[in-house]
């Protein structure tokens, strides 16, 4: 997987390892009718909080309702309960905003409750009445309704009743009506990905959308969005623009580390320069150091959760009663102090600043609504590599099928609790391994509760040792890693590297992925060689399932995957007999109640059929004797969707 953040050097020895409104207007008009006013309550001496609604909700429109924290003071542990009305759909009752669309006319009713910076409870009511459909042309704008300021996130409009060709036909654009000005992408497609503006005080913007049809007929619609402040913004962030923290709030909200997992886990407070303001070991420690060497139960690892919605805080805790059969991952988030789950985490990743690991919600989501509160916003590292002349594509499959199935976004299907086993398995597996390779099981019982995590390392890990005493060879690959993972400019002789070439070092070495040879700046060796051996392997071994990796010739911008042609490929690469020694040494690390011998019942690598495409390749006996099938359509798209990220996210 590529979903990883890329962590330098930061406090003196902190090294991060990754992966890792509604209403009104529009209709059937032949212009757009005038955007109803923002009602908002204004914040008089001594309020902590103010309102801000839609003045005109309407029945199958999106409307949303806003809690803004009056200048100087901070709002927590808010919550929204619905007290009247017929139920609205809310994906996060613990967010300062609500994104939602009524079914029907008629009144609704809220009550919000939070508690100010002083810890004083408030509770307030938030009442609206939807008024009846008014056009034949509804437009419902979906995506998360509050974000800190300078957020990537992103926006979709849905028009349900146009058919396919005539939203194709149709002119669009997006506009903004007021508040602080955000930094908008593309404006003329149904998706928008932009930038929330910096501010300093809660702020609100509105956003329009409206599509122009052919007939000349307007669809509208409009969104809110509350662009949250930080309490402080420190000159040197933990959370540095290129990479900000997102919002999140706990979700046991009286958990026992509810306070310290708000204070120093994900805030936008946090400074570079002063450690002081993350949490030792005593204000939050591993789940290991709770456990006495137990296995954590459900309960102490969801005591553990920041989220930016309370869905996401339910899948995962399904996923861990449901999918997490062998208690590996439980086992493995002993070696952590809090787990982040956002739709505005991209990539994930580890960090020891913090010692807990941070989750793209795009692996967690079920429903097309929950998808809705996900940000499109692409991968920072996305075009990383571009200028080589060679891919490395991978892919994960089972009995000659891709692993995990990809979802249009458009057509807003749903998917099974299920499908998540190998889509969020193997991101675990991967951030785990990075996990207890800073802070292994074997070290809990004994750390210093006034260390800070990434003080309390032992002084040989399981990457440095692997790197010591079974070090990869490949220099030149490390280098181009640099590209891949880091972005570095190519020089001209890592440019004129061919397929032939890179085959040649890759076959020969003992990594399984390209991204094994990535080592960041400040470093002496890498940590994701580690994370990858345990990934592939625990991927074979726990569910049957198996890694495809090859060498092609370059993806270019205007061809799809079916213009890949291997040079080189293995399926289950990880069963080279370099390889197995190797990951026993991690495993034996990260995973000591593993038996030793697991690694042995590993399946030799299979030969992938050079020549053929990297398509044809899903059945490589099929592709090797002249009788490549057809892919179907969602194996297409399978191939095109999860191909394109693997070489762009790296």
């Amino acid at each position: 997987m590529r979903w990883r953040k890329v962590c330098g050097l930061l406090l003196a020895g902190l090294l991060g390892a990754c992966g890792g409104g509604g209403g009104g207007g529009g209709g059937s008009t032949d212009a757009p009718t005038t955007e109803p006013p923002l009602l908002q309550t204004q914040c008089v001496a001594g309020s902590a909080a103010s309102l801000a609604q839609q003045a005109t909700p309407r029945q199958g429109r999106n409307t949303e309702l806003m809690l803004l924290a009056c200048a100087g003071t901070t709002l927590s542990q808010v919550r929204w309960t619905q007290n009247a009305g017929p139920t609205l759909a809310s994906l996060s009752t613990g967010s300062q905003a609500l994104s939602v669309a009524p079914d029907a006319p008629g009144p609704y009713r809220f009550d919000v409750s939070y508690l100010d910076a002083t810890g004083q409870a408030h509770s307030t009511p938030v009442s609206f009445t939807a008024a009846a459909a008014a056009d034949t042309l509804p437009v419902l704008l979906r995506g998360e309704p509050s974000a800190l300021a300078g957020s990537k996130l992103s926006l979709r409009a849905w028009a349900p009743t146009l058919n396919a060709t005539e939203q194709a036909q149709a002119s669009l654009a997006w506009t903004q009506i007021d508040g602080p000005t955000a930094t908008l992408g593309d404006t003329s497609t149904w998706r928008l990905v932009f930038t929330a503006p910096q501010v300093s005080t809660d702020s609100v913007i509105r956003l329009r959308f409206s599509a122009t049809l052919a007939d000349g007929r307007v669809a509208t619609g409009q969104f809110s969005l509350l662009v949250q402040a930080p309490a402080t913004r420190p000159a040197d962030p933990l959370f540095t623009s290129a990479s900000p923290a997102s919002r999140v709030y706990p979700y046991r909200a009286q958990g026992p580390f509810a306070q310290a997992l708000t204070d120093c886990v994900y805030s936008p407070n946090l400074s570079r320069s002063n450690p002081n303001n993350l949490c030792t070991l005593g204000r939050l420690p591993l789940l290991g150091q709770m456990t006495a060497g137990a296995v954590p139960t459900l309960e102490q690892v969801m005591q553990r959760v920041l989220v930016s919605n309370d869905w996401m805080g339910a899948a995962f805790e399904n996923f861990l009663r449901d999918q997490d059969t062998y208690g590996d991952y439980r086992r493995m988030l002993a070696s952590v102090t809090a787990i982040v789950m956002g739709g505005q985490v991209r990539p994930a990743f580890y960090w020891n600043a913090t010692g807990a690991i941070y989750l793209d919600a795009s692996y967690l989501w079920l429903t097309p609504e929950q998808r809705d509160t996900v940000s499109e916003s692409p991968d920072p590292r996305s075009n990383y590599g571009a200028a080589l002349n060679y891919a490395q594509p991978w892919r994960y499959v089972k009995d000659n099928q891709y692993a995990v199935t990809s979802y249009a976004i458009p057509s807003r299907l749903s998917r099974d609790a299920a499908e998540l086993r190998y889509e969020l398995g193997r991101l675990l597996y991967h951030e785990l391994t990075h996990a207890g390779d800073f802070l292994p099981p074997r070290v809990h019982a004994s750390l210093n509760s006034k260390l800070y995590v990434y003080q309390a390392s032992p002084a040989l890990t399981a990457s440095q040792d692997l790197s010591q005493r079974l070090p990869f060879w490949q220099s030149i690959l490390q280098g181009l890693a640099r590209v891949r993972s880091f972005g570095d400019t190519p020089t001209a002789e890592q440019i004129a590297y061919m397929p032939a070439q890179i085959t040649a070092m890759f076959s020969a070495d003992r990594v399984n992925d390209s991204y094994s040879y990535s080592v960041p700046t400040g470093a002496s060796f890498s940590r994701e060689d580690a994370a990858m051996l345990v990934e592939e392997g625990l991927m074979q071994l726990r569910y049957g399932v198996m890694r495809d990796v090859a060498i092609t010739n370059p993806l270019l911008a205007t061809a799809n995957s079916a213009d890949l042609v291997l040079d080189w490929g293995q399926r289950g690469r990880i069963g080279e007999a370099l390889i197995r020694p190797r990951l026993k040494m991690v495993l034996a690390e990260v995973m000591p109640w593993l038996d030793p011998n697991l690694p042995d019942q590993l399946i030799a690598p299979l030969a992938l059929h050079a020549g053929g495409t990297w398509g044809a390749n899903l059945n490589p006996q099929a592709s090797a004797a002249g009788r490549a099938m057809a892919l179907t359509a969602q194996q297409r798209f399978n191939e095109q969707e999860q191909t394109t990220r693997a070489l762009r996210e790296r």
